[in-house]
């Protein structure tokens, strides 16, 4: 029986977003665990789809650096951070974080995420989902 094949390492301009996305996560105050499910994430991200990750990483930093006003970038990085994530992955990364795990059930279709959210929260949400969705299907265009 074969090994599988171990993931392809990142090109310099991957790694560096990897960095600065770590950089940034590990800087911020976040409520709950939500900076250690992050990092959490991105190492299962490493260690099983390094194109993914760096496509998360890239999105995180492209949402925080968009010239909207917005008080608080926290909401705009961890839902491009997570932005990719798989339903299972959803799961057990984001269950105690109800905004970024709606904003993220949202990219895949799914309202359940917003029964819990009052309406100020939900607003936000949909707004973040809705910038994301465009930004992504513009990232598959170019």
């Amino acid at each position: 029986m074969s090994k599988p094949t171990p993931p392809r390492p990142l090109p310099d301009e991957g790694e560096k977003a990897v960095e600065k996305v770590l950089r940034i996560n590990q800087r911020w105050i976040v409520h709950g665990r939500l900076k250690d499910h992050a990092a959490a994430y991105l190492d299962h991200l490493r260690e099983t789809n390094p194109y993914r990750l760096w496509r998360a990483c890239g999105l995180a930093l492209h949402m925080v650096r968009r010239k909207k006003i917005i008080r608080d970038p926290k909401p705009l990085f961890y839902a491009g951070l997570f932005a990719y994530a798989t339903r299972s992955e959803i799961e057990t990364y984001l269950e105690e974080h109800p905004v970024t795990r709606s904003i993220v059930l949202l990219l895949h279709g799914d309202t359940s995420g917003r029964d819990v959210l009052d309406g100020s929260a939900r607003g936000l949400v949909e707004g973040i989902s809705s910038e994301i969705l465009e930004e992504r299907n513009w990232r598959k265009l170019t």
